[in-house]
């Protein structure tokens, strides 16, 4: 099938927004205040194609919010329909806190899209389901609520990442600790 200059032109378009959101994830995570000149520098593009693209600091900070959050909904997504839901959801707590290493550089960052957090809570519906799943086979306290405990995992997650951040703790030390809390917060009481 021959290209056509339309074809050509898309692609191109991808391309530069693949490359930006790229920069822009691997610039923010050491420089979080970077300018958008130096996001443009990163990414390989110039300014110009930078703002074509994200008209704002804050249209960029969205569009990576969402990146982040469509790793995780992918890693979610990954979770076993059957066998052990604890030790499922310790997987998908250690992925987690690797996507949130990443993009540490979101949590920093006042955001403004509300429409994230419908993708927020639709990224959250396998991790609902597995805890429900656990509940059902005994693994996970019934007494808690599904949502609160997906939302306990998610804030695991930023408590390692401000940890680290912050130069609190180690990034291996944090997550063992997250891992330890992980058990205490969704695991069956001992009667």
């Amino acid at each position: 099938m021959p290209v056509t200059h339309a074809t050509q032109v898309r692609a191109d378009v991808e391309r530069n927004r693949a490359a930006i959101m790229t920069g822009a994830i691997g610039l923010l995570g050491v420089e979080p205040n970077a300018s958008m000149q130096q996001i443009a520098e990163a990414s390989g593009v110039n300014r110009a194609t930078l703002y074509r693209h994200f008209a704002s600091r804050d249209q960029l900070m969205s569009a990576l919010h969402a990146k982040a959050l469509d790793d995780s909904a992918e890693v979610a997504r990954r979770l076993p329909a059957d066998g052990p839901v604890v030790a499922a959801l310790r997987a998908f707590l250690d992925d987690a806190i690797t996507i949130g290493e990443r993009y540490r550089f979101i949590l920093m960052y006042h955001r403004t899209d509300p429409g994230l957090f419908d993708v927020e809570a639709r990224a959250t519906v396998p991790v609902l389901k597995a805890i429900r799943r656990g509940q059902e086979a005994g693994e996970i306290d019934p007494r808690l609520e599904p949502v609160f405990a997906a939302g306990q995992i998610t804030m695991l997650v930023i408590g390692v990442i401000g940890l680290v951040e912050r130069g609190a703790m180690t990034l291996e030390q944090a997550r063992r600790q997250a891992q330890i809390s992980f058990g205490n917060t969704l695991a069956v009481p001992v009667r």
